[in-house]
């Protein structure tokens, strides 16, 4: 089996060395490495390492993992050689650029050379939900692992206090250095979401708040009906975007109300209009919440709603098992 890829391998990182990792799992007899000359490079990118640097880095890479069967080659259009060598058996190429496999399986058919078995590779997320680039990591925002080196910015859909402080206090967690401001969006549901309205109204938060930030952010509360207990459980979904359009959804503790309080939002109040007549307490959700309330003070809305959020960040956390 002979395998080919291509690449700028300006600055290596985890994304590239995914991309060599998955050609030379195939244990091909060679592995046709097609790497960009400066000319062609320079088309889409106004900075980057000599050709002949980029090479030894690469090769010093390659030979340091005991990998000996490649050839690295210079070209200086989108396919190389690929298109004209007939004995080439796989494409290697990222999931972003799969698109070139086709275009190249076309340029293959129309000189009537079989076409090649195209291997997309899952792109390596950063911190920040984008993938790693070379450039990004000139730009100093991200490391060659992906961590991000300047303040990931965050804006959560809404002016609630509880919800801001809760994002910022897991961020913060998880984040070196983040900077997090609540902006006021609408959630397109209804004011009492039932069932998976909360859902979709934290994904219309998230996406409504994202603007200019790294991450868009939405929390929603809502009324889930569940069969085993025959009853409504309180579920607070958190949703988070990145500018790559990927949401992430997750949703902390669930528990029951009183009936007074289903029946008074059965008859058209909200859950926190019911809580206040039930408590007399006002505002009640921008305050310890009626889990507060519930719970005689042995858990807050600020917890409950922290939990939330960390179970939208899973994916992120750990995003090397969520990759695909």
């Amino acid at each position: 089996m002979r395998v080919a890829m291509g690449g700028t391998f300006d600055l290596l990182h985890d994304g590239h060395k995914a991309l060599l990792g998955a050609a030379f799992a195939l244990r091909a007899t060679r592995v046709l490495i097609g790497l960009t000359t400066d000319r062609f490079a320079r088309e889409t990118r106004s900075e980057l390492n000599p050709y002949p640097v980029r090479e030894r880095n690469l090769v010093r890479y390659l030979r340091a993992r005991g990998s000996t069967r490649f050839v690295v080659e210079p070209i200086d259009d989108a396919f190389g050689p690929a298109d004209d060598l007939p004995d080439l058996d796989v494409l290697v190429v990222s999931a972003e650029r799969a698109h070139v496999g086709q275009a190249l399986n076309d340029a293959r058919a129309r000189k009537g050379l079989r076409p090649l078995e195209v291997r997309a590779v899952p792109m390596v997320l950063a911190e920040d939900g984008l993938s790693i680039q070379s450039r990004r990591i000139r730009a100093g925002t991200i490391d060659a692992h992906g961590r991000r080196l300047t303040p990931l910015a965050a804006h959560v859909g809404t002016d609630n206090p509880v919800k801001v402080r809760a994002v910022r206090r897991v961020l913060e967690d998880v984040f070196d250095r983040v900077r997090v401001r609540g902006v006021a969006v609408a959630t397109g549901v209804p004011e009492q979401p039932v069932d998976q309205q909360a859902a979709v109204g934290a994904m219309n938060r998230a996406r409504a708040a994202l603007g200019d930030a790294d991450l868009g952010v939405g929390i929603e509360a809502g009324l889930l009906w569940d069969a085993s207990v025959g009853g409504y459980l309180d579920v607070q979904y958190c949703a988070i975007v990145d500018r790559a359009g990927r949401v992430t959804l997750g949703h902390g503790p669930g528990f029951e109300y009183p009936p007074a309080v289903i029946e008074r939002v059965k008859g058209g109040k909200t859950v926190s209009e019911a809580m206040a007549e039930l408590t007399g307490v006002r505002e009640i959700g921008s305050k310890f919440g009626a889990i507060g309330y519930l719970t005689e003070r042995r858990m807050d809305r600020d917890t409950l709603t922290e939990a939330a959020v960390l179970m939208a960040m899973v994916p992120r956390i750990r995003r090397d098992l969520y990759r695909a």
